[in-house]
């Protein structure tokens, strides 16, 4: 019985083989942890590289919201304002005058 790193068969022929796949299965774990760690250090790159990206965009975002915030207000205070005008007697009289003002013009007109 031959005696080999730890492998004890007696065949030669099959001692190689189970040495071979031994080796590949050595092979086999290196790969499962190297790609563990290479997916690890992608993540970590990625997260790296896209975290600035999203603070920035969040950034945007922000400045965006206040300036939305800010017309609506704008937009509020001149739906405010007009609705306001209408209430103004001056203009109310500013409207019949020039109502007058075109009824003279029209009946100037038939006249001529």
């Amino acid at each position: 019985m031959a005696h080999n790193n730890g492998v004890n068969v007696a065949d030669p022929l099959a001692q190689e083989t189970l040495l071979k796949e031994m080796a590949k299965k050595e092979a086999f774990l290196n790969q499962l942890y190297n790609d563990s760690s290479l997916g690890l250090y992608h993540m970590s790159e990625h997260i790296r590289r896209r975290v600035p990206q999203i603070i920035e965009e969040k950034r945007g975002l922000i400045n965006l919201e206040k300036d939305l915030e800010i017309a609506i207000s704008d937009a509020k205070d001149s739906y405010t304002l007009v609705k306001s005008l209408q209430t103004i007697s001056s203009f109310k009289n500013i409207g019949d005058l020039l109502k007058s003002t075109l009824d003279i013009v029209e009946a100037a007109k038939i006249k001529k």
